[in-house]
């Protein structure tokens, strides 16, 4: 019994994508767009009277990676096939990830007349897995990096720093008295509490700066291309908005304040351990002489003694 169908038909009805591209010219306006299914126009919003003629450039945008770019051009230039992930926008500028692989077609000689790319949208994927990433340098409560990625960027910001010379500053600061909120109001307004200490670091924080709880009640801060003279101002805004900001509690508005060490980055430092060490000792100090204060350690004062701890 023979079965009759259509390869076209098979095609036509795919869920990937499917794009057919004459091998030359390569170069602009070429690879030229001979054939594209249904489903492209389904992903893109681009009609196939739109994409044929044209070549598959018009899909990529700004945060195309450019490797990745070059690598498709790289194996083309070879007739060779390839398999990677890419970043393409649709007509609406709404970006998604594809699954590519791009395969050459040869005729009977055995010489590349076209290629094929076979697409399967993955965006859903792409983004389950960036916000898995998140999760992994996140802290929950408050949204900001935890303990890690702080110490992570530290290393990045040093090498920077070794390199490049371009200095940053490290905020330390812990809230005043915190046990006695929790023990007064409960749990719920402690984290009420870190919370907004949390709001108050992004809103001085740029783009750049890497605000973040390292645990309890305690929150550090990397200031990118920073002098002492700018972290302290940042360190003193923090402290004053953090004094003047009122907390509901059940038993009405109260109001915390927190204790700052700010250190600069210096050539003469070890390594990162040491600027994180000198912004802690500059936050003991300002627990023993009072709290509610910000204190910079520059490099070379001597520290405080090690075997005390500081107050809450």
């Amino acid at each position: 019994m023979s079965e009759e169908f259509s390869f076209r038909d098979i095609v036509e009805l795919a869920q990937d994508v499917i794009i057919v591209t004459r091998a030359e010219p390569l170069d602009p306006p070429g690879p030229v767009i001979v054939y594209v299914n249904p489903a492209f126009t389904r992903l893109t919003g681009y009609t196939r009277e739109e994409a044929i003629g044209q070549n598959p450039r018009m899909l990529q945008g700004l945060d195309t990676d450019r490797n990745t770019i070059h690598e498709i051009r790289a194996r083309l230039d070879h007739d060779e096939p390839l398999h990677v992930a890419i970043e393409n926008y649709a007509k609406d500028g709404r970006s998604y990830w594809l699954d590519l692989s791009i395969m050459p077609l040869r005729n009977a000689s055995g010489k590349t007349t076209h290629f094929v790319a076979i697409e399967r949208d993955v965006s859903l994927q792409k983004e389950l897995e960036r916000q898995l990433r998140e999760l992994a340098i996140r802290d929950p409560l408050t949204g900001l990096f935890n303990r890690r990625k702080f110490f992570e960027s530290i290393d990045e910001f040093r090498a920077r720093f070794e390199s490049d010379g371009v200095p940053f500053a490290v905020i330390d600061l812990d809230i005043d008295l915190f046990k006695s909120v929790n023990d007064s109001f409960g749990h719920d307004t402690g984290d009420k509490v870190l919370q907004e200490i949390a709001s108050v670091l992004r809103s001085h924080c740029r783009p750049e700066d890497v605000p973040a709880r390292m645990g309890g009640e305690e929150f550090s801060v990397i200031l990118d291309n920073a002098t002492a003279p700018f972290a302290f101002e940042i360190a003193e805004r923090i402290r004053k908005q953090v004094e003047t900001m009122p907390i509901l509690t059940p038993a009405g508005q109260r109001f915390v304040t927190v204790s700052l060490g700010v250190a600069l980055t210096d050539t003469r430092d070890p390594g990162p351990d040491r600027l994180t060490k000198r912004a802690d000792e500059a936050l003991y100090r300002s627990k023993r002489e009072g709290r509610n204060r910000t204190t910079f350690r520059p490099y070379g004062e001597v520290s405080d003694p090690p075997s005390q701890e500081p107050p809450a």
